[in-house]
């Protein structure tokens, strides 16, 4: 092999994440030339293209890659991810004790024996939270560029940070607009974000212990300065933020080539001849689609009908009410009603039931983090439709339910403050008593509950993770642009590819 390590010899390495790709030249001494750090948004290869410009490919003698990089990638090695890591990291930092790795989707700590030997390691699971993708997409809700904006306003806080849940995409959102109406600005609800996702990482990899000796942190959220001074702070450990960290994938990478080029005299590595970037890409070959699910057809049971006499908005208040009447309203009389109110985290509805407990009228809005306002919109609603059909309604009974149903139910002075699985198992026992089961999907709630003679006998629900509920499917139609309303239409008796569906941000990676 010593033939093909002549001074001239550079290494290419190359990293491709959930996130961004990361691109580094190296020398056969080992000395880094040149690097590259990119966000991909999806189009992995051509980004790589893109970046591969700026580096002079004829000097380059082999190219080494992750394992995540793509397949069309002709690299003469892969290596696992974290091996690369820690490769670079041995190199750099002889002493190392603890690597803190953060990345688009996954983030782990790796321990070292005082003689750099590997113990172990630690890292999430099948959640986002507390990754770079999670933080990228409230960077997107924020109106922020990316991760980089978002960093450098919750570094400029210098005002109190609001507590956001940082378990769940999705309830992250519910958090981001609550501060937002609170009157925090975008700098300290960024620090928020960057505090709980560190407090999240600290946590999940239990760091809040003592590591003696040197701790790298590194990964493409490493160049995030609020999250590691959080982490820092939360953990009380020593960090080494390098500053090639983001890149050390692709670092690691192009050393481990050099390790096996030294000593793998029986592996056969042909080096490569480059002279553009597409030179490095394998033949396209043209591949069929994959599906995974047949086409979606209800088969075992019946849609029920939510067709309404009349459907109409009212937009006289704050916020847009859906109107729908179900009931031919007494004109110019008096109308006894029973009021019931469900004040939900994402929506507030509710409903007006004459004598006989038949539905006279259905009420929808968002309630926006403003439950209040929600409920004073519903009533304008009301009254105008009093107005319209010259009636009025005398509410002798009402009740509420939902997350808000304490605090709305206070204001209104409420006959009833339920639990919504109480109501939700009362209102199925009064259309069939013989009813069993219940599946409630709300805005960031799913519940399972079972029934019998009318009684509760079992319930759950989700706790930190909104996979599965209205949110998560309201967060994918706006990322395929596509109406909410058109949603269940268009995904009907079509094919579908595998996708995630535990968790928005590696949805998001899917449809990518």
């Amino acid at each position: 092999m010593e033939e093909r390590m002549h001074a001239e010899t550079n290494i290419l390495g190359i990293d491709a994440g959930s996130v961004a790709v990361g691109v580094a030249m190296a020398t056969s001494d080992r000395r880094v030339v040149q690097t590259a750090y990119r966000v991909h948004h999806g189009d992995v290869e051509g980004t790589l293209l893109d970046i591969l410009t700026e580096f002079e490919l004829t000097k380059v003698a082999f190219a080494a890659a992750t394992e995540s990089a793509p397949r069309s990638l002709a690299a003469t090695k892969r290596y696992n991810n974290e091996i690369a890591v820690i490769t670079a990291c041995r190199h750099f930092h002889p002493g190392i004790r603890g690597m803190l790795l953060v990345g688009g989707e996954k983030f782990s700590f790796s321990a070292f024996d005082r003689d750099g030997h590997f113990l172990g390691s630690t890292s999430n699971t099948s959640c986002a939270a507390g990754t770079g993708s999670f933080l990228d997409q409230q960077a997107g809700r924020l109106s922020l560029a990316g991760i980089e904006a978002l960093s450098e306003k919750a570094c400029a806080s210098c005002g109190t940070c609001p507590k956001i849940a940082t378990r769940c995409a999705v309830f992250a959102k519910t958090d981001l607009i609550h501060a937002q109406q609170e009157g925090y600005q975008v700098d300290e609800i960024s620090n928020g974000l960057c505090r709980g996702l560190a407090k999240n990482i600290v946590d999940t990899l239990s760091l809040a212990r003592r590591v003696e000796g040197e701790v790298v942190f590194c990964g493409g959220v490493s160049k995030n300065q609020a999250v590691a001074r959080h982490i820092a702070e939360l953990s009380g450990l020593r960090l080494t933020i390098p500053k090639n960290g983001h890149v050390y994938g692709a670092i690691g990478a192009a050393f481990a080539l050099l390790d096996d080029l030294s000593e793998a005299a029986d592996e056969v590595l042909n080096p490569t001849s480059l002279q553009t970037p597409e030179d490095l890409l394998l033949p396209v070959r043209s591949k069929a689609k994959e599906y995974y699910y047949p086409p979606l057809q209800l088969q075992l049971s019946t849609y029920p009908d939510f067709n309404s006499e009349e459907q109409y908005d009212y937009r006289d208040g704050k916020l847009p009410v859906e109107v729908d009447m179900y009931q031919s309203l007494e004109i110019g009389g008096e109308q006894d009603v029973y009021l019931g109110i469900d004040v939900g985290s994402t929506s507030t509805k509710a409903v007006l039931l004459d004598r006989r407990q038949d539905v006279l009228v259905g009420l929808y809005t968002r309630t926006s983090g403003r439950p209040l306002v929600a409920v004073q919109d519903i009533f304008r609603a009301i009254d105008a439709i009093g107005t319209q059909k010259k009636c009025t309604f005398k509410i002798i009974a009402c009740g509420t339910t939902g997350s808000g149903r304490k605090f709305i139910g206070r204001l209104v002075g409420a006959d009833a403050v339920v639990d919504e699985i109480t109501a939700h198992a009362r209102a199925a026992y009064q259309l069939n008593p013989q009813v069993d089961t219940i599946i409630e999907i709300g805005g960031q709630d799913a519940k399972f509950t079972t029934m019998k003679d009318g009684r509760v006998t079992f319930s759950t629900m989700n706790n930190v993770c909104a996979a599965g509920t209205g949110s998560f499917i309201e967060e994918q139609a706006a990322r395929l642009g596509c109406p909410i309303r058109e949603y269940s239409g268009r995904a009907e008796n079509v094919r579908a590819p595998l996708a995630s569906d535990r968790c928005t941000v590696f949805m998001e990676r899917d449809i990518n």
